[in-house]
């Protein structure tokens, strides 16, 4: 029987840009799955981390349902089918305090040994992930944590290179070529390696590239984000396309200046005489819309107006490395919010 590659079993899991911490966390799975020696890095790392030891016999399986309707994103078990380690894995997407909380609960709840809980984030959501955590079970100082009660659950974070360097203890040639694998998908994905932008043509084939752009809107708006905590991504259907459609939607994330009036920076099909596909807008429904649209249209800065929301272009460089792609944006965003909303 022929074994399968880590592709190709990611494979079933369907788009690689809007399933990106699902692919990741899926072949985090299909490694402990198949091979002793990521179980046995796993354990490792548990041990390291947490203080928790755990066999490596653990049964790993992902997105395993809880009684209380909890879904943790990875779950290893003994051979009894009790949860001694839980991992919540995320990329860009927001990490709750809820998720915390119930797969934490649920660890108590059902077993009676020491078990581990592991938040695993990229290298810069550390310190965000660290606050989450402390915050959901009312923690004072940055883990790992042990539990007050009458089991031990230890809580840790650890971010997805941290990861990746304790698993390259694998000896097996396979393993160790197949763990490759995972960590340039988990590159692009997690947009740590954003490729230049060619050409004119490579912005009107950008949705062949739509992981790329979704990476740096979300890098960008985090920059951005600095007087409240980073909001969710959303996606949101255009004019014309069936609303479930998301290959043809709107991928944003808010940013608010000021309370109760923010601004938008997403990826979209562009406007009919434009080439850039992304687009700062104020929604119509904004605070301080009125005055925002008389300042922008005072300045002559090139803005239009679609379902009564001002949209502004936003020049993506050419022939730039990622990093300088995300700093040009969010400079020109810096400066349409300090003229929109007169901040010196």
């Amino acid at each position: 029987m022929e074994t399968p590659t880590l592709l190709g079993y990611l494979a079933r899991f369907g788009s690689f840009s809007m399933q990106s911490e699902v692919l990741c966390t899926q072949g985090l799975t299909y490694l402990l799955q198949t091979y002793e020696d990521a179980r046995l890095a796993m354990a490792d790392l548990v041990n390291v981390r947490t203080g928790i030891p755990i066999a490596s016999s653990l049964t790993w399986e992902a997105e395993t349902p809880q009684e209380d309707g909890g879904q943790p994103d990875l779950e290893g078990c003994s051979a009894e089918g009790i949860p001694v380690v839980k991992i919540e894995a995320k990329l860009a997407a927001e990490l709750l305090p809820s998720q915390v909380q119930c797969y934490v609960k649920d660890l108590r709840k059902r077993n009676n040994l020491a078990s581990a809980m592991l938040v695993l984030v990229p290298e810069a959501r550390i310190t965000e992930a660290k606050s989450v955590t402390a915050s959901a079970l009312e923690l004072l100082e940055f883990g790992p944590w042990r539990a007050t009660d009458e089991h031990r659950t230890e809580t840790a974070i650890i971010s997805w290179n941290q990861l990746f360097d304790a698993l390259q203890a694998g000896k097996s040639e396979l393993y160790r070529y197949e763990l490759k694998q995972l960590q340039a998908m988990y590159r692009v994905l997690s947009g740590d390696y954003i490729a230049p932008l060619a050409d004119i043509e490579d912005l009107h084939r950008w949705r062949e590239r739509e992981t790329d752009f979704v990476n740096v809107i979300d890098k960008a708006t985090r920059r951005l984000t600095t007087r409240h905590h980073v909001y969710p991504m959303q996606v949101e259907a255009l004019d014309g396309a069936p609303v479930d459609s998301e290959s043809s939607g709107h991928r944003f994330r808010y940013v608010c200046p000021l309370a109760k009036s923010c601004f938008s920076i997403g990826v979209r099909d562009p406007f009919a005489g434009w080439v850039t596909p992304v687009w700062m807008r104020f929604h119509k429904k904004t605070g301080n819309f009125q005055h925002i649209g008389q300042r922008i249209e005072a300045s002559g800065l090139a803005a239009l107006q679609s379902s009564g929301h001002i949209w502004i272009p936003l020049e993506v460089p050419l022939d730039a490395p990622g990093e300088q792609i995300i700093q040009a944006l969010v400079d020109e965003a810096r400066e349409i919010v300090r003229m929109a909303y007169q901040i010196q």
